[in-house]
């Protein structure tokens, strides 16, 4: 799940593989113009940045990468030696099937795992140094330029990026305000459209409502001033938490036993207990184009 905290994490391992001045031996994709992989060997890396939900790496040659990993996209970092032997293992994999028990079928998740990386048919990119070996799969969007992607669509027109210093919540109200005049935009729709805000995604936005107590489904237009500038004043502090604490959205109590649900406040949580009023969390897959996950006492339907 790429969303900005996660990006931003995976941008930090990316520079930290790269950096230092490390050369570039090998770069492998099939879809690459040769002039460009002629640049990138023998480059060094000048940066790694994220904008929303994008990852740009500068090559010293002059060449960009852009990099948006959507719903599918994962970075995995392997020491060379463990990659050419053979041992680095790709990311599990997960398919479906039907385990029979004795009066039901139950579906289960069954989680495959390649043992050599090499042979993974979903990676899309390699870049190998002298020590490290970096695998991008399954990224749909993989771009390589010579003019910096972050003056060029679809970047330029990105909302504030939560995460970044620059962030400015007027501005987030101001846009938000403009896009929702004279419409019925709700305020889950809001939060994901990347024009208004970059970053955020499915997860957050609904632990974003949660923690402001908003109703997912209420328009925009019927929220008070009051409330929006909370909610554009707290967006950097939830998405900070979960870049801080690798993608958590909650902090677990004492002797709470770490588990997915454990760490986030309502996402993904449908039927469990609200862990502030221990209302049952539910959810709404229709309303919105992804599902909805809120707490019907917490966040109730505001009426005007």
């Amino acid at each position: 799940m790429s969303e900005g905290p996660e990006v931003k994490i995976a941008a930090d391992k990316i520079w930290n593989a790269l950096s230092g001045k490390r050369i570039i031996n090998n770069i492998l994709y099939n879809k690459m113009d040769k002039g460009f992989e002629d640049k990138i060997i023998g480059s060094s890396t000048e940066y790694v940045k994220t904008f929303g939900k994008n990852i740009i790496i500068k090559f010293s040659s002059g060449v960009y990468l852009r990099n948006h990993m959507m719903m599918w996209g994962k970075w995995r970092i392997y020491d060379r030696t463990e990659y050419e032997n053979g041992t680095a293992k790709s990311p599990p994999r997960s398919s479906y099937g039907k385990i029979k028990h004795k009066n039901t079928d139950k579906i289960q998740v069954k989680r495959d795992e390649v043992t050599d990386v090499r042979k993974d048919s979903r990676t899309r990119l390699t870049i190998i140094t002298l020590d490290k070996v970096l695998v991008q799969f399954n990224g749909p969007i993989l771009q390589f330029s010579l003019n910096d992607p972050a003056t060029m669509e679809p970047i330029v027109s990105l909302g504030p990026d939560a995460l970044s210093s620059n962030y400015n919540a007027d501005k987030v109200m101001d846009i938000i305000k403009s896009k929702s005049r004279n419409t019925d935009m709700i305020i889950s729709n809001a939060l994901l459209d990347q024009k208004i805000v970059s970053g955020i995604g499915n997860k957050y936005k609904s632990e974003i409502l949660f923690l402001n107590k908003i109703y997912p489904f209420e328009k925009v237009t019927t929220i008070s001033k009051d409330e929006l500038k909370k909610l554009a004043m707290d967006i950097p502090r939830i998405l900070k938490y979960g870049y801080e604490n690798s993608g958590k959205t909650r902090k677990p109590k004492d002797k709470e036993k770490i588990s997915w649900d454990i760490t986030h406040w309502v996402f993904r949580r449908s039927g469990k207990p609200c862990w502030i009023c221990g209302t049952k969390i539910v959810s709404e897959r229709k309303l919105t184009a992804r599902p909805t996950f809120w707490c019907p006492n917490c966040q109730p339907i505001n009426v005007h």
